[in-house]
């Protein structure tokens, strides 16, 4: 690996343009000879691990940092490793930002994305598509929603894309100078990348911080390899002088050499110019008199400058992107294209075209120190000017300010609007940070908004806890007025995000004290509804419905008193919703009018009438519905990067999956429900995706697994009160200790959740559907008096609620208290009639009431009806995953006598099987079966498929004995 290479520069937003049958340049401080490579010198461990990394992309992702202080060669490594990939014909994207570009916006995804065809970008969901053009300047925004993760899933199918039809290298020279914008990007797309064939080459400097790679290696699952570059040693640095220099010092100047530049290259070559021209003495032995750090010698580089080239260097310092168009309207000489050419004849700057680079960050920085505070002021009022980016003029205006000032913190203003509105809430926090400090003293008012709007962008960018900081101070520091109230407000929803609802009714409640009784004005109306509703959603959550209703009911007074349809909406589908949880009812047409009215009181998912509609329609039986809304709410989310709303939304879709028994699909779901817990950083819902996942885990069986989940969510639950989350995992519980039958525990457990359940008025029975196990287990216990007033309260809501999933427990528990009693015909009649009237499309909950059937039949000597209402069971609970439920068919089968079911078989195939195996032909199957004698065969061969066998005479060996 050579310290420094020779090429010209890398061409911004490609990689290589083919001059010469060579590669561009990179920002190297020499030029060499046309049709020239020079050599890479030193680094040949290095260059393994390169090439090493190019040829794994084929088997999977993979990352590799190049480190090391200025000057070492990272970017000659970086660039051998980009050809390396072109010559094996992988696609490169690549781009090099600079330190004046890395407060843009998307500056780095821009140069990335340059040159992938459009064709590409057709390929995305309409939302990333239209996100990603916006970030990228290529269209304007439409609405006032920002979802900054829609850029990021843009981009991430924009990489997945490509990547399908070969390996893709995405390299990024000096990554410590990325832009915020697209650092948060990159990391997003590097957690998500699984088994795509695509690679990160990156060369980062170790005296610089860098937020990129970070956690997004450590939370990712592409490996990754950290290459720190080592000094050269003499004999290396002398091969590099002669390579690029074509010149050699004699021993005693070389050893000089070495110790002043440390071994780096790029320190050698310049030391090593100056020392072959004669710029620098070796006097009487007693050492070289050179500068001590390179940037003493790059300043001495920009002072040997003539005055045109100085000023255009200068101007090329202080802009961020800069164009010989830029300088020339800037420079107030008509000598520029001359002051162009000269300081790239010194190696200080690379023309390409019209965009204008330095060879190396470090001339960059010592230009712009080289100037005065004056002089700089002055060169960015100037610069203000002409661009026309306008986050660049903003960011000037403000370098140009002495004081605070309206136009300086209008167009900090006006910056923040484009960087939000451009998806990139973490450049909008910083602008309005900026706004805020340069607005007048006698505009307070306005200063406080702008924090507010900081707060709101910090948020969105995941930055809670920050957030919260620049709350609490404009909550304390700014007049009373609405900018404190909304503070107040977002205060709320922060505190209740981290600490849980309890502290946000909390700070709730501080915020209406705020208010008063006396509100007027529209602002203050619409911050008290939001005030009241906030209260009611979080004291539902950690006191109790009772608690919450008068809040609820006081939003939608306001509300209606505004006038304002869409604060009423909200309001109303707050208050109905609420209502629902109680028990008396479900306002499923109230709030799908709503709904289908498109009417919303913001994005936030709490607060959408499309989502609580889906859950009345769960709660209601209305399944098919219910998940084809949660699925729709899911596209919606993902596709737009609503990264907020997918817990909640992924919580629901699990269950609906569950209830109909989609149990694989409703277990992945639960899983993905709590990895967007984890990589949204939503605290407080922690609880509930401990919840879902142990709640699909207790259904399949995975007892362990669920009570370990169950332990940690309770914790959580208690940390953040969340009743409703506790209640759920109180009940899944009792699931799990009545399907182990331990129905002394089960009966403990379901009795705290009904007890628990009624104090906090959360009644609505679909909630935490727990009420055919407690009774279950009441009639396991023998206590058939609480049973029966368990089945009385079911059969009352079922005929009130007009449930057809009430129904169906109402009908089991009173067919199985019925036989409990002795009243075996009741029973059986009870049961027939439950199963024949099932609309509840649960095939889970329809298999436990077979199970309770074929147990009362069995009791009843109907062993026919019995063994078939056992096998159908069985059945079912095979084909969904429930293997405690299986157990409970087979030892229930095995009572009966006979063959119990064996594991893979349809209940026809088992009866063909069963019959072959007793010496019947063909024809006496197909007539005792009321199938034709093809059937048999096709079912048999079926059969011996699925048992692995050939032959009839090996199947009673396989069924087991009678």
């Amino acid at each position: 690996m050579a310290g420094v290479s020779s090429d010209d520069s890398a061409r911004a937003g490609g990689v290589f343009d083919r001059r010469d049958e060579r590669p561009r340049a990179d920002g190297s401080m020499d030029a060499g000879l046309p049709g020239q490579v020079d050599p890479i010198v030193g680094r040949g461990t290095e260059l393994d691990a390169l090439h090493t990394f190019v040829d794994s992309l084929d088997r999977g992702p993979a990352m590799l940092v190049l480190e090391g202080e200025p000057g070492l060669g990272k970017t000659t490594l970086w660039r051998e490793g980009l050809q390396a990939a072109e010559r094996r014909s992988f696609q490169v994207l690549g781009c090099r930002p600079v330190q004046a570009e890395a407060q843009l916006a998307f500056t780095a995804l821009s140069d990335l994305l340059a040159d992938v065809p459009t064709v590409v970008f057709d390929e995305l969901p309409v939302p990333q598509r239209r996100a990603l053009e916006v970030a990228l300047l290529r269209a304007e925004p439409e609405d006032d929603e920002h979802f900054p993760r829609a850029v990021a899933l843009g981009f991430l199918g924009v990489l997945v894309a490509l990547a399908r039809s070969g390996p893709l290298v995405v390299g990024i020279d000096d990554v410590h100078w990325l832009d915020q914008a697209s650092q948060r990007v990159l990391a997003f797309a590097v957690r998500r990348v699984r088994e795509e064939r695509i690679g990160l080459l990156l060369a980062r400097r170790t005296d610089t911080g860098s937020g990129f790679p970070g956690d997004a290696e450590r939370d990712g699952r592409m490996p990754v390899t950290r290459l720190r570059l080592s000094t050269l040693d003499a004999d290396e640095l002398e091969r590099l002088l002669r390579s690029h220099l074509g010149g050699r010092l004699e021993r005693r100047s070389m050893a000089r050499l070495h110790h002043s530049s440390g071994g780096n290259p790029l320190f050698a070559l310049q030391l090593g110019r100056a020392m072959l021209q004669g710029d620098v003495v070796d006097e009487d032995g007693l050492g070289l008199l050179i500068p001590a750090t390179l940037q003493r010698v790059v300043a001495d580089q920009l002072l040997a400058l003539s005055p045109a080239a100085l000023d255009v260097v200068r101007a090329a310092a202080a802009a961020a992107r800069p164009t010989a168009a830029l300088i020339e309207s800037v420079v107030a000489t008509d000598r520029v294209r001359e002051g162009l050419a000269a300081a790239s004849a010194a190696g200080v700057l690379l023309v390409d075209r019209d965009r204008v680079g330095f060879t190396h960050p470090l001339l960059a920085t010592a230009a712009y120190s080289q100037m005065s505070a004056l002089d700089r002021r002055r060169l960015h009022a100037r610069l203000a000017e002409v661009v026309e980016n306008v986050e660049e003029r903003g960011r000037h205006l403000a370098a140009a300010a002495e004081r605070a000032g309206t136009e300086v913190a209008g167009a900090l203003d006006a910056a923040a609007l484009q960087a939000r509105a451009r998806y990139a809430p973490d450049t909008a926090a910083e602008l309005w940070e900026a706004a805020a400090r340069f607005t007048p003293a006698d505009q307070a008012p306005m200063e406080w908004e702008r924090r507010l709007q900081a707060a709101d962008c910090l948020f969105e960018a995941g930055e809670v806890a920050r957030s919260r900081v620049m709350l609490e101070d404009i909550s304390r520091a700014a007049s009373p007025g609405p900018t404190r109230a909304r503070s107040m407000v977002r205060l709320g929803w922060v505190v209740a995000h981290i600490e849980g609802f309890e502290a946000g009714a909390a700070a709730f409640q501080v915020a209406l004290d705020e208010l008063g009784d006396d509100v007027t004005t529209e602002v203050e109306v619409e911050v008290e509804v939001e005030v009241e509703e906030g209260l009611a959603w979080c004291l539902h959550s950690s006191s109790g419905l009772a608690a919450a209703e008068p809040h609820a009911r006081r939003a939608l007074a306001l509300a209606e008193r505004s006038g304002d349809p869409q604060l009423v909406a909200g309001a109303l589908t707050n208050l109905e919703f609420l209502l629902s949880l109680a028990g008396r009812g479900l306002a499923v047409e109230a709030v799908g009018q709503v709904a289908r009215t498109n009417v919303s009181s913001g994005p936030e998912i709490l607060v959408r009438p499309d989502w609580m509609h889906g859950l009345l329609l769960e709660f209601d039986d209305h399944l098919v519905e219910a998940r084809e809304r949660f699925a729709s709410l899911h596209r919606q989310a993902a596709d737009r990067g609503d990264e907020q709303s997918l817990p909640f939304i992924l919580f629901h879709l699990a269950r609906t999956e569950l209830l109909s028994g989609q149990w694989t699909q409703a277990l992945q779901t639960a899983r993905e429900c709590s990895e967007t817990v984890r990589s949204s950083g939503q605290a407080s819902e922690r609880p509930y995706a401990c919840d879902i996942e142990a709640l699909v885990e207790a259904h399949l069986g995975a007892a362990d697994s669920a009570l370990g989940r169950i332990a940690e969510g309770l914790e959580l639950t208690d940390r953040f009160a969340v009743i409703p989350a506790r209640l759920e995992m109180m009940a899944t519980r009792g699931f799990i200790e009545l399907s182990l039958s331990r129905n002394d525990e089960a009966d403990r457990t379901l009795t705290e959740v009904a007890a628990a359940a009624e104090d906090s008025g959360l009644l609505e029975p679909a909630l935490f559907r727990y009420h055919g196990d407690a009774i279950e287990a009441k009639i396991a216990l023998g206590h058939l008096d609480e049973a029966e007033a368990l089945v009385d309260r079911i059969e009352h809501l079922a005929a009130t609620l007009q449930r057809p999933w009430l129904a169906l427990i109402a009908g089991r528990g009173s067919g199985l208290l019925l036989a409990a009693r002795g009243q075996l015909d009741d029973a059986c009649d009870v049961l027939t009639a439950t199963l024949a009237e099932d609309r509840a499309g649960q095939p889970f909950e329809r298999a436990r009431t077979l199970l309770a059937f074929g147990s009362v039949q069995r009791r009843h000597r109907q062993k026919r009806g019995a063994r078939d209402a056992l096998v159908a069971a069985h059945e079912t609970f095979a084909g969904l995953g429930a293997a405690l439920w299986v157990d409970k068919a087979t030892a229930e089968l095995a009572r009966v006598g006979g063959r119990a079911p064996v594991a893979g078989l349809t209940p026809t195939e088992l009866q063909v099987a069963e019959l072959i195996a007793a010496g019947r032909t063909y024809r006496e199957v197909a007539s005792e079966l009321f199938i034709s004698p093809k059937t048999v065969q096709w079912n048999l061969s079926k059969v011996y498929r699925k048992l692995d066998i050939r032959s009839r005479a090996e199947l009673p060996g396989r069924l087991g004995p009678r």
